[in-house]
């Protein structure tokens, strides 16, 4: 009995997401991240990420946060429009720069 309900869930349940399922329109483009341009920050890309480094960058981003995350470290996986993330190699040189 019980595979018979686990069969016919498994059956009607593709067709009945279907029908509730609401298109949404594609995107041309991510939407922007209100507060945040890493635009300007692409230029540190390997270069080493100075002392006032997260001063500077908060300055030039406009973000309100600026995280910087070192090899090893344990970050958030959450999506903050107006948090600049800075990642950086064993160095200290910087590898990317990202709203998020």
């Amino acid at each position: 009995m019980i595979r018979l309900l686990l069969l016919a869930a498994l059956a009607l349940g593709p067709s009945f997401a279907e029908k509730t399922h609401t298109a949404r329109p594609a995107l041309s483009h991510p939407p922007a991240f209100e507060g945040c341009d890493a635009e300007d920050m692409q230029a540190l890309i390997g270069h080493p990420f100075p002392a006032d480094g997260a001063d500077r960058a908060r300055d030039a981003s406009g973000s309100a946060i600026v995280r910087v995350v070192r090899p090893g470290e344990a970050v958030t996986m959450d999506v903050r429009a107006d948090r600049l993330t800075i990642t950086l190699d064993a160095e200290g040189k910087v590898v990317s720069a990202r709203c998020g």
